[in-house]
């Protein structure tokens, strides 16, 4: 998870996106990923759910333990992914407003 490189891109913009309830980011670069995910680059104060792959967001946020993305991720309520797995204790910490 050390080799997540999006942590060296200077990148000054900063985006807002108040009505934003849902995203999918399946199909892009996990750079989009971080995007929505870095609260020093998007404001999305409404997003609830996501759609992504489950180990491209493990990469973005470096196995659940990245404390940049994770004020983003406070207030998602629905993560879906492709595959039904066992999915690991952190993901739940990392997520606190999951719906079961």
């Amino acid at each position: 998870f050390n080799s997540y490189t999006a942590d060296n891109i200077d990148s000054r913009s900063y985006i807002e996106y108040l009505n934003l309830t849902s995203l999918s980011v399946n199909y892009v670069d996990d750079y989009y990923i971080e995007q929505f995910v870095l609260d020093t680059k998007t404001y999305a104060p409404r997003l609830t759910e996501i759609k992504v792959h489950f180990h491209r967001l493990q990469t973005v946020t470096k196995n659940f333990t990245r404390d940049a993305t994770r004020y983003n991720c406070r207030n998602i309520k629905r993560l879906i992914f492709e595959k039904t797995m066992n999915y690991p204790k952190q993901l739940y910490l990392y997520f606190p407003s999951l719906e079961d």
